[in-house]
């Protein structure tokens, strides 16, 4: 059975902190496992004045997953939010997950050249012109070298 995805990008806002974070966590993992979504959140940390940059698969039933990301980008907690990648793949890659999350350093990007630029406020600006392919297998790519 197909299973149907989003990947988006985001920018937090300049005042989000740890607890807005766990916040998102929170309601992710509360509200996700009844509307059968799974997926991840990669947060990356960002520097001087820009606060960071988000990137967040969504896997699950299409209308499910639209009715979700309609919820995500009306959060104020995030800004310039672009999606990257949908469609339709076999399966789900996070099964087992309502919402993993990984935070990291900028510098921890640096083996995956398209996206080095992740945390930086210019990142959207070239995804929205652009466009940018291999979301979908960064993140699955990206956890994988973590675990």
């Amino acid at each position: 059975m197909s299973t149907h995805y989003l990947v988006y990008v985001s920018q937090a806002a300049s005042d989000l902190d740890v607890a807005d974070l766990e916040n998102i966590l929170t309601e992710a993992r509360t509200y996700n496992p009844g509307k059968g979504i799974t997926g991840i959140l990669l947060y990356v940390e960002g520097e001087g004045r820009n606060r960071g940059s988000f990137m967040q698969l969504l896997e699950g039933d299409e209308i499910e997953i639209e009715r979700l990301r309609k919820r995500i980008f009306s959060d104020p907690r995030h800004h310039t939010k672009i999606v990257l990648e949908r469609g339709t793949k076999a399966g789900r890659d996070f099964p087992d997950w309502s919402m993993a999350y990984k935070s990291i350093k900028q510098a921890e990007l640096q083996a995956h050249p398209a996206f080095a630029d992740l945390g930086e406020a210019h990142f959207q600006d070239r995804c929205a012109r652009d466009g940018m392919d291999g979301a979908l297998a960064y993140l699955c790519d990206f956890w994988s070298d973590a675990a």
